[in-house]
């Protein structure tokens, strides 16, 4: 019996360490990196029209428009109220998701020289006009939640937030011939 006593004695202890060494139950997991990150969907680019063009003019015989101007150009991205609280971190992290660097507005002032051919036409209009390089794209915010139940990032913010032509911040543009009904 003193045997059998020693030996469910030596099984009581060993089960007990373990448990004793496992986590309570109200720790808190780590987060992976970030207590708050922000994940970015719906990438495009395109070229979107500046302030910067010259006027309307219709052709007949053909011939060409030159623009020669110093003027400002401006761009500005449009986004949610969500968003422009945040919006410099949010271009920050953006830049860093879509490779370039971009902003909430962009506005530069210098000597605008260009020309471009038109061809014989009477029934449109056509004026030369810069556009400049942008993104668009879609931003949820999430945070951490560290509770062992959880222990994942979750939204923020309701639903995703849409921000459209942010300006790239180098000077990315291109010149193009708009046309228009006469």
């Amino acid at each position: 019996m003193k045997k059998f006593a020693a030996v469910i004695s030596l099984l009581a202890s060993t089960l007990v360490v373990p448990a004793l060494a496992a986590a309570p139950a109200s720790a808190r997991c780590a987060p992976p990196g970030n207590e708050v990150i922000y994940v970015f969907t719906n990438k495009s680019f395109t070229y979107y029209p500046t302030n910067v063009h010259s006027d309307w003019a219709v052709f007949r015989r053909g011939g060409s428009i030159t623009y020669s101007q110093t003027k400002t150009m401006q761009v500005s991205a449009s986004m949610t109220a969500t968003v422009s609280a945040e919006a410099g971190v949010v271009f920050a992290k953006a830049s860093t998701s879509l490779g370039v660097t971009v902003g909430g507005s962009k506005s530069w002032t210098q000597q605008w020289s260009y020309s471009a051919n038109v061809p014989a036409d009477t029934q449109h209009k056509y004026r030369l006009h810069a556009y400049h390089y942008t993104a668009n794209f879609s931003v949820m915010k999430k945070t951490f939640n560290g509770a062992p139940s959880v222990c994942n990032y979750q939204n923020s913010w309701k639903s995703y937030q849409r921000v459209t032509h942010a300006p790239a911040k180098a000077s990315k543009n291109v010149w193009r011939l708009d046309k228009a009904a006469a």
